[in-house]
C-alpha cells in the first residue's frame, strides 16, 4: 500500500509538473506577444517620426527648388540682356579686327567680289576689246585704253577718300591710319556703301576721263554710240573698284602692271585672244585681282608679244 501511495503521488507531481510546464509556456508566449507588440508600437513610432522628418525635408526641398527657380528665371532675364549686349560688343569687336570682311548685308563678300570681277572681265573687258579697240588699235593703244581706264578710275576713288584720311591722321596726329582704325573705317562705308559711291563716281567725272581717252585714241570716230559703250565700261569699273577699296582687307587691283611683258603661265594669266603657250612671251592688258597676301583672285588678261602682227 505503501508503495502504491508513493507511486499515485510521484504521477501527482508528474502532472502538476506538466501544468506547470504548461502555464510557464502560455506565460512565455504571451510575454513574446508583448515584446511584439512593443516592437511594432516602436516601429510605428519611428515610422512616423521618420516620416515627420522626411515631410519636414520635403519642405525645405520644394522651398529650395522654388527658390531656385526664381533665381533661374532671374537669370534667364540676365541671360538675354548679356547675349543683347554681347552681340552689340562683338559686332563692334569685329569692325576692328582685320579681315573680317564685312559687317552690312548689303556689301559684296569676297567671293561675290571675285565672282563680280570674273564676269566683268570676261564680257565688259572682252566686249570693248572686240568691238572697239581690236579693230582700230595696236598693242600699244589697246594697253593705254585699259591702263588709263583703271588708273584714271582709281586716282578718282582715292582722291573722294584722302583729304578726309589726311585730316583724321594730322587731327590725332599719327603716319598712318593703318589698322584698327582703317578697319573700322572700311566697315563703315560698306554700310553705306551704295550711297558713298554715287557722291564719290558722279557722271560729270566719268565722263572727263571717256572725253580724255578719245582725245587720244578717237575710237569709232568719236561716234555717240562708242563714247556711250565706253561711258559704260567706266561706270562698272569704278563700282567695282570701290568696291575693291572698301573692301577689308582691300582688294589689290595691279593695273599699274597693265603694259608689262611677262612669260605666260596658266595659273596667272588668261589669253584675251587667240592661243598662248607657257612660257610665250605675252603683254598684260587686263590687270590681276590680287588679295592683300598676293593670292590672286582673277587672273589677268593678256595678249601674245606679236598679237598686233597677227590681227
Amino acid at each position: 500500500m505503501k508503495h502504491l501511495f508513493q507511486i499515485k503521488e510521484q504521477n501527482r507531481d508528474a502532472g502538476s509538473s506538466k501544468s506547470r510546464i504548461s502555464e510557464l509556456e502560455e506565460e512565455l508566449r504571451q510575454a513574446h506577444e508583448a515584446l511584439d507588440r512593443i516592437q511594432q508600437e516602436k516601429a510605428s513610432e519611428d515610422s512616423e517620426s521618420e516620416l515627420k522628418d522626411t515631410k519636414a525635408k520635403l519642405r525645405i526641398i520644394t522651398t529650395k527648388f522654388a527658390n531656385v527657380r526664381k533665381e533661374r528665371d532671374t537669370l534667364k532675364k540676365e541671360n538675354r540682356s548679356l547675349q543683347s549686349e554681347i552681340l552689340e560688343l562683338q559686332s563692334n569687336m569685329r569692325q576692328m579686327v582685320p579681315g573680317y570682311h564685312n559687317i552690312s548685308a548689303s556689301f559684296p563678300m569676297l567671293n561675290e567680289i571675285t565672282d563680280i570681277c570674273s564676269q566683268f572681265y570676261k564680257c565688259d573687258c572682252q566686249d570693248v576689246f572686240f568691238e572697239v579697240l581690236g579693230p582700230e588699235l595696236s598693242m600699244e593703244g589697246i594697253v593705254y585704253y585699259f591702263r588709263t581706264s583703271f588708273s584714271r578710275v582709281n586716282d578718282l576713288i582715292k582722291a573722294y577718300f584722302t583729304p578726309a584720311e589726311e585730316t583724321l591722321k594730322r587731327v590725332i596726329g599719327i603716319e598712318t591710319l593703318e589698322g584698327p582704325i582703317m578697319n573700322v573705317l572700311r566697315k563703315s562705308y560698306q554700310v553705306s556703301w551704295k550711297k558713298i559711291y554715287q557722291q564719290c563716281v558722279v557722271t560729270s567725272s566719268l565722263q572727263k576721263i571717256v572725253e580724255d581717252i578719245q582725245r587720244v585714241l578717237r575710237l569709232g570716230d568719236n561716234s555717240q554710240s562708242t563714247n556711250t559703250q565706253i561711258f559704260n565700261f567706266m561706270q562698272k569699273l569704278s563700282e567695282l573698284l570701290f568696291t575693291f577699296w572698301i573692301h577689308d582687307p582691300p582688294v589689290k587691283c595691279g593695273w599699274d602692271t597693265v603694259g608689262k611683258q611677262v612669260e605666260f603661265s596658266s595659273l596667272l594669266h588668261d589669253a584675251l585672244d587667240g592661243f598662248i603657250r607657257p612660257g610665250d612671251q605675252c603683254i598684260i592688258v587686263v590687270p590681276p585681282v590680287q588679295k592683300t597676301s598676293g593670292e590672286v583672285l582673277v587672273r589677268s588678261g593678256v595678249l601674245h608679244v606679236d598679237y598686233e602682227m597677227n590681227i
